[in-house]
């Protein structure tokens, strides 16, 4: 497993920055999408659809597999025949609730929220990461704001205490999954998630818990996302509108600040989604070790990149040292040069380009793994 880094150390202090300093792309989007990005952020706005892109690929193949769906026997005929009865009547989970079969009513609900909320999650973190590229940010914040307060808490919830969650779901439901109650648990929802990802010692769960939902912290996206949704705000002194003013209205389009502030929070957030996604995938039906090895590798040391420590970016180089001594262009014969692009461009788009005669290669880098 790569070295680590840490994100955040202290919730109310400064915070490691993400996707800063890198005048540097990976290839993974076209640049006549990216001309309203501005350079700094553009590494960090495609490690963010590499993370929205490798979710989608899982929830494809899951559902192409159809390995959501809960298969069993059932005892006899008179059972089948119930169970239609009750399913038409009902529904299915309520009717294998009825039929006692609580374990399988159970895995149908968890499996059914989970492919649903994430599609929805994954539709409106893409739609964000477009408008961003159109300098839409108002509209970005706005849509964010779902996946990143609500969705998140929600699959976090049920990786880290699936048991939670379900009575939660199953005997609270709608009250027991309500803002004001979820608010008092988001704190041990996130570090308990985070403790069954492989992004512990990454990511600390109080800085995610600060970023998203502390109306305080200077670097937080809450007073964002609160005054993107809302023209006036007016009950948090930390996110009251100004004088004189519209949340956002007056905002100039043009100004970079607003990528300033998001990029350099969004790609760890989106990360420990990602890894969230990833947990309660595996958890549905276990994934092949070495696909699941290399999502990992690829979301965490691409995540290095990102960092103004030139340290952090040395230790990605050094993990990937090897491959520069075995490969070599096809075209000239150059050997693979370690530049921030090709690490980039290995990580996430699995090719590398000659900085002789700049042809691209293709690298399955996943099936090192």
């Amino acid at each position: 497993m790569a070295a680590s880094v840490t994100i955040g150390h202290e919730p109310k202090g400064a915070v490691s920055r993400a996707g800063r300093s890198r005048y540097v792309s990976s290839g993974l989007i076209p640049r006549n999408r990216l001309q309203w990005v501005p350079p700094s952020a553009r590494l960090a706005h495609e490690y963010c659809y590499f993370l929205h892109d490798a979710c989608v690929q899982m929830l494809a193949e899951y559902e192409k597999a159809r390995a959501h769906l809960v298969r069993f026997k059932f005892r006899d005929a008179d059972e089948a025949d119930e169970f239609e009865r009750l399913a038409n009547e009902v529904g299915s989970v309520e009717a294998l609730k009825r039929l006692g079969r609580l374990d399988e009513a159970r895995r149908v609900a968890i499996n059914t929220i989970t492919m649903g909320m994430v599609s929805d999650c994954l539709h409106h973190i893409y739609e964000a990461l477009r408008c961003m590229e159109r300098r839409k940010v108002v509209v970005a914040f706005n849509l964010l704001r779902k996946p990143l307060t609500d969705s998140l808490i929600y699959l976090a919830w049920m990786l880290g205490d699936e048991d939670g969650f379900y009575e939660a779901f199953s005997k609270q439901s709608p009250a027991g999954l309500a803002p004001k109650i979820v608010g008092n648990l988001r704190q041990a929802i996130l570090q308990t998630a985070l403790e069954k990802t492989a992004l512990k010692g990454v990511i600390q769960s109080d800085w995610l818990h600060a970023v998203l939902f502390k109306d305080d912290f200077e670097r937080g996206l809450y007073k964002i996302l609160q005054r993107a949704v809302h023209l006036i705000t007016v009950q948090r002194d930390a996110v009251r509108t100004e004088p004189e003013n519209f949340n956002f209205i007056f905002k100039n389009y043009a100004d970079d600040d607003s990528y300033d502030g998001l990029y350099e929070v969004l790609p760890p957030v989106l990360l420990f989604l990602a890894h969230v996604i990833e947990g309660l995938y595996d958890r549905m039906k276990a994934m092949d070790p070495g696909a699941r090895t290399a999502f990992q590798v690829r979301t965490i040391m691409s995540m290095f990149l990102l960092s103004d420590d030139p340290k952090r970016i040395n230790e990605t180089r050094k993990i990937l040292v090897k491959l520069s001594r075995i490969l070599a262009c096809p075209n000239c014969k150059k050997p693979l040069i370690l530049t921030q692009h090709n690490m980039a461009r290995l990580l996430m788009r699995e090719s590398f380009r000659c900085t002789g005669c700049r042809t691209v290669t293709p690298l399955p880098f996943s099936y090192i793994f």
